[in-house]
């Protein structure tokens, strides 16, 4: 894992969707989730990795599927407990080896959660062995060539600092190895007050003209074979 302390942050994670500018984000990536995730998902499995306070894991939920979220943070993995999220469950694990039967899971899921590990191309795999063939596997990754990754390096932010951003080109490709797959880049809001109304006309620009320049970059792969059997 990168050195970015998730325990350290796990208390005031969430506060940040709650503000005005993050309440956009979030709206905005859900959906942009929601569609890669495809028709009728109730019912489906889900193995989310890095799932942090169980923010995405409450909106899988609600969609019908049941999440079974893994994490290496204690911190984030007790607020994720302690919201009583319904058809979820938590545990510690680490992704790149994980303690689950290959192809017991419907749909794999990773949101901002490649940019902090160490190798996403070993973590990638280890998730798609865990999905059965035919199953999805879908990726939310922060962009590094967008207008809040250009912005949260001139503040110092240590998200960009103790991260490993991607563009969508780096994104497809490593997404390729493992099926058929495809990459959108969503998210293109002007993040000051002023200027959240605009929002909604800029990112239906952005999704139409297929500009590589999102926040948010989200990734889906159709699995299209068993991974091999884990010893």
């Amino acid at each position: 894992m990168t050195p970015f302390d998730f325990d350290n942050v796990a208390g005031r994670y969430d506060d940040w969707y709650g503000g005005p500018v993050g309440r956009v984000y979030d709206r905005i990536e859900k959906r942009a989730v929601a569609e890669a995730l495809g028709s009728s998902p109730k019912g489906r499995r889900m193995l989310e990795i890095g799932c942090g306070t169980g923010h995405w894991a409450e909106f899988f939920s609600e969609l019908g599927l049941e999440v079974f979220g893994v994490d290496l943070s204690l911190g984030m993995m007790r607020v994720a407990q302690s919201k009583g999220i319904v058809r979820a469950r938590f545990a510690l694990a680490d992704a790149s080896s994980l303690p689950f039967p290959s192809s017991s899971f419907d749909v794999g899921c990773a949101i901002t959660t490649l940019e902090f590990v160490s190798d996403a191309s070993v973590v990638l795999e280890e998730l798609t062995r865990c999905v059965r063939p035919g199953g999805r596997i879908v990726v939310g990754v922060l962009n590094r060539v967008s207008l809040l990754a250009w912005l949260r390096r001139r503040r110092g932010s240590p998200v960009v600092r103790e991260s490993r951003l991607m563009t969508a080109g780096e994104l497809l490709r490593l997404l390729a190895g493992l099926g058929d797959a495809s990459v959108l880049s969503t998210a293109f809001v002007l993040p000051w007050r002023g200027l959240l109304w605009l929002s909604r006309v800029l990112d239906a620009v952005g999704r139409i003209l297929r500009l590589p320049f999102g926040d948010f970059l989200v990734g889906t792969v159709k699995v299209e074979r068993s991974r091999e059997v884990k010893e």
